[in-house]
């Protein structure tokens, strides 16, 4: 009875996605390979919401590409549900830095496209594209074409039409970077709110150190070169939901350093758990 209860919390413990010491490389020419990560181990687990903050270059896209299965690792693994995987799969979602709506359909219509491409009819999937609309605040821009929307609502429409699937896993590479800063902002509320109230499992990829805090339950740090992990910052705590709190200030500025200076990156993260305790 005990190694069965053992077994299942063994089970519910799992992560969902997790990288084992996993490697890409680039043939760049036949005889220059680009070591572009290398001794990468990460664990998402359910609920999660990851950032992923790195320097422009250092690998951090091309870990959410591999999270993503859109690209295979050149050694190490990859495991979704503690099974490697295989190519992309529905069961994880992807918002891009430009949106990719198909301009020739509507809000709605866009949301809906991934029931229509699973030969879903209308009348099974219909309600759920309503309650998606409703949830990100877009009940009355249905009927629009995305050359009518603003930056804003369009991106609003890409998380939308993501979640509307329910994937295990949301991935975003750098959704708000091409953003003015006030609307980067009030999507950023708005997407720590659809977090908060889904419980959706998210990672997100950014360069941007005061978003990776903000929206991160979890910070990862990527750089080097080759590029890994440098350091795993635990940022659950209350006063990191507040950009002008002094101990998200502390961590912003240490971060920044530790990006921003890389031959010193391995001894800066070292004091990354003493800016935490203050």
């Amino acid at each position: 009875m005990s190694s069965h209860l053992s077994a299942l919390n063994e089970f519910h413990q799992q992560p969902i996605l997790a990288c084992q010491n996993v490697a890409k490389t680039f043939q760049v020419t036949r005889k220059s390979p680009f070591i572009a990560l290398q001794k990468i181990d990460l664990k998402v687990a359910k609920g999660d919401f990851v950032t992923i903050l790195g320097r422009s270059g250092g690998g951090k896209s091309t870990l959410l590409k591999l999270l993503g299965g859109f690209i295979p690792p050149t050694s190490g693994q990859i495991l979704f549900h503690g099974v490697p995987l295989q190519g992309i799969t529905p069961k994880i979602g992807m918002v891009f830095q430009e949106n990719t709506l198909y301009p020739w359909l509507t809000v709605e219509q866009n949301i809906g496209f991934g029931f229509k491409v699973r030969g879903k009819q209308k009348r099974h999937y219909g309600l759920r594209v309503q309650e998606v609309m409703e949830h990100v605040g877009l009940t009355q821009s249905g009927n629009l074409y995305p050359h009518q929307l603003s930056g804003g609502m369009k991106q609003r429409v890409s998380i939308a039409r993501s979640l509307a699937i329910q994937p295990d896993v949301l991935l975003l590479d750098e959704p708000f970077s091409a953003l003015d800063i006030q609307l980067r902002r009030r999507l950023q509320k708005f997407l720590l709110n659809i977090w908060q109230e889904t419980e959706a499992t998210m990672v997100l990829v950014t360069h941007d150190v005061e978003e990776a805090i903000l929206l991160g339950q979890k910070l990862i740090v990527v750089g080097g070169q080759p590029g890994h992990i440098i350091a795993e910052v635990d940022i659950s705590a209350s006063a990191f939901r507040d950009r002008y709190d002094r101990q998200f200030l502390e961590l912003q500025q240490h971060l920044e350093g530790v990006i921003g200076e890389e031959p010193d990156m391995m001894e800066k993260s070292r004091d990354l758990a003493a800016v935490q305790s203050k």
